[in-house]
């Protein structure tokens, strides 16, 4: 069997919902869409059909931003995000010591201070206060910040007197745990696991950012092997905060894994107060964030990219650190010349408005991460103070600009689940639905679709075959359990997939006769 057809359903065709037209796969690729009549009479004899009933079919979702493998790794550890004291911190790393041998590391990771009733962040002494055997090590959900017991230190040879770890300290404590607790084919399979967990989301494309300064590395070879294996149902295109060695140009790679290009790490996180502010912070007065890196530095960066024709992804969370990344830009501009691919700039959350019309001079992507709205509304609130707050997470205006956005996950800071980052851009909610932020900034399904579809495939130059359904195009498609184009409120937010299609191959849901990831390979060409 190697052509199906999907009829019934709402077809999104990149700007609009369409009923009443249906689409042809055969083998990895599509081959027709329109009507129903027409695109029939294109199917050959015995071909399958999945008739549907309405629902939504669009392109496969992209994230344009997660530390994939760092959120694989943490599935299987103590997710704090649900802790609402350091007493329920506390109660769950006992719980986990319980189950463990007394040498293996317990590692945290998610935990929100700014949520706790506390009203501080948790130190050594309560962790040691547990009185257990095994090293403890918390992340906290930004992944700029953790914090060890005394035994963590010891093992690894750090010294603090609240056992706070930031960055390199902290990255230190990270790569003395893994070692203790991961083996290459155990990562292995959990990076399999994560990017199965993607896929039952309709995800189809991922890029993830390592981050070897933050201890969150990436490693191609591992998304190699699982590929070979014919257990990869993503496409990946890679970033990493280093310079390849030999020098790979963005997009080398087989199709489904690729090295996309240079990350470069301008400051930190908000909640934190790490980011790069221009003015203090506004519940810290003596505290404006910090730049990674000089001028100088950011400009040797991305004048070596530039010059090996490797795209950059900028990290910039403050309005400060946006500044240095705009300027550097703009030298290397001036004395190279704009690249064919030009550079993306991530998160942009603190950006002012003349720094929007820079962004749009310079033909920037920006890449966004819908669910910090929700998420971060009440902590950004207090870090920024209102007047900021004006011009902060403002996504439609950046699109007033005629900047190209992606959305993204930037898991495991946030869900990866797409359908609460689209209810996120419409409602503009906070997660318990109570309170609004900047409601001017909401955007319609149809404004926010292609930021999970088309937009990243453009941000990475594979807009010509990847991110649309079009003849032509490999066939990732996502198959959801409604029509979207009705949904409301929370309807949106609690969106199921039912079939999922990377390369032809079902990667979420059972379709009798089609080949499935792991159960016969990917189709071939018709």
């Amino acid at each position: 069997m190697n052509s199906l057809l999907i009829v019934g359903g709402t077809l999104w065709d990149g700007a609009s919902f369409v009923r009443g037209a249906a689409v042809l796969l055969s083998g990895r690729r599509i081959t027709a869409v329109g009507p129903e009549g027409a695109v029939r009479a294109q199917a050959p004899k015995g071909c399958a059909e999945l008739r549907l009933s309405g629902e939504t079919v669009l392109p496969g979702v992209a994230d344009g931003h997660i530390h994939l493998t760092t959120w694989a790794k943490q599935q299987s550890q103590l997710d704090l995000s649900g802790a609402g004291s350091i007493a329920e911190v506390l109660a769950m790393v006992r719980a986990a010591s319980e189950k463990l041998p007394p040498t293996r590391w317990i590692r945290g990771w998610n935990y929100n201070e700014t949520k706790w009733i506390d009203g501080r962040t948790i130190t050594r002494q309560d962790l040691d206060g547990l009185s257990i055997s095994n090293p403890v090590l918390l992340q906290r959900v930004c992944t700029h910040i953790n914090v060890a017991d005394g035994k963590a230190l010891a093992l690894s040879e750090l010294s603090s007197d609240d056992g706070v770890l930031r960055e390199r300290d902290g990255i230190t404590a990270l790569k003395v745990m893994e070692r203790n607790v991961f083996s290459r084919e155990g990562l292995k399979s959990a990076v399999r696991e994560a990017c199965f967990e993607l896929a039952r989301w309709g995800i189809t494309t991922v890029h993830p950012c390592g981050a070897d300064d933050y201890g969150m590395e990436e490693d191609l070879s591992l998304y190699g092997d699982l590929h070979r294996a014919g257990q990869l149902p993503v496409r990946v295109f890679s970033y990493h905060d280093d310079l390849p060695y030999p020098t790979l140009p963005s997009g080398f790679g087989d199709g489904w894994v690729h090295y996309q290009g240079l990350k470069i790490y301008l400051d930190g996180s908000l909640g934190g107060r790490t980011a790069a502010l221009t003015a203090p912070y506004a519940d810290e007065r003596f505290e404006d964030g910090c730049l990674n890196w000089t001028d100088g530095e950011v400009y040797d960066r991305l004048r070596s990219a530039r010059e090996k024709g490797i795209q950059t992804m900028l990290h910039a969370i403050g309005d400060r650190g946006l500044d240095q990344g705009l300027r550097c830009i703009a030298r290397v501009d001036e004395e190279l010349g704009a690249p064919e691919l030009r550079d993306r700039v991530n998160h942009v959350m603190v950006c002012r408005p003349d720094q929007r019309r820079t962004l749009a001079d310079l033909e920037l992507f920006c890449d966004i991460q819908p669910a910090f709205v929700p998420s971060d509304m009440n902590m950004a609130v207090k870090r920024l103070g209102r007047e900021r707050m004006s011009w902060a997470y403002a996504w439609k205006s950046l699109m007033r600009e005629g900047l190209v956005l992606s959305a993204s996950s930037d898991a495991p800071v946030e869900t990866v689940n797409p359908w609460k980052s689209l209810w996120a851009l419409e409602e503009r909610y906070d997660w318990e639905e109570k309170h609004f932020s900047a409601p001017e900034e909401r955007l319609s399904v149809e404004e926010a679709l292609p930021l999970f579809t088309a937009n990243p495939h453009r941000a990475t130059g594979q807009a010509h075959r990847l991110g649309r359904l079009a003849p032509g195009y490999e066939a990732d498609i996502a198959v959801l359990d409604r029509d979207i184009a009705e949904a409301q409120g929370r309807e949106l937010r609690e969106t199921q997939v039912r079939y999922t299609f990377a390369g032809g191959c079902l990667s979420h849901g059972a379709i009798d006769g089609w080949p499935a990831f792991g159960e016969g390979g990917v189709p071939s060409d018709a």
